[in-house]
């Protein structure tokens, strides 16, 4: 697949006096340095033909995404299809970033690994009991930086 134009496979692929690149492909090195600080993430599944996008907490942990769960819909789903993406983005200042990571879920059925998923540091919103652990394992990933900018 080539690469627009506009898109520049380096982030640091600009030299003084020329304007920088308005989107920059992310290499997987630095989506998991972006993704070691991120809480939030959306979980995008399917189920008959019809995607679901929901909001939840994550860790991550050796190049592995990590959330907690209730049973219920979005548990079901992943259990019947386990190909999932999770999207998570940040704007900050005049740049932003945005990753989508394509991957298998795995509910977390041993005890050693249920554990350790419990030392992650998830932090559910709501104040709900969330006892299902459930890891994705990414086969895909992909991110783009974008410098913002004004139209006129």
């Amino acid at each position: 697949m080539s690469i627009p134009m506009n898109i520049s496979k380096d982030a640091n692929e600009h030299s003084a006096g020329v304007p920088e690149k308005p989107v920059t492909v992310l290499t997987d090195d630095e989506i998991w340095a972006l993704a070691e600080h991120q809480r939030f993430a959306r979980l995008g599944t399917a189920d008959e033909g019809v995607v679901h996008i929901t909001p939840l907490n994550i860790a991550v942990a050796d190049r592995k995404f990590y959330f907690q769960t209730a049973p219920g819909s979005k548990l079901t789903q992943l259990i019947l299809n386990d190909k999932a993406t999770l999207q998570f983005d940040n704007i900050t200042g005049g740049e932003a970033y945005s990753v989508n990571v394509f991957g298998t879920a795995r509910l977390l059925t041993d005890t050693a690994d249920i554990e350790r998923a419990s030392t992650l540091g998830i932090r559910p919103w709501l104040n709900t009991v969330k006892l299902e652990f459930v890891e994705i394992t990414p086969d895909e990933l992909v991110g783009r930086r974008f410098v913002l900018g004004t139209n006129g």
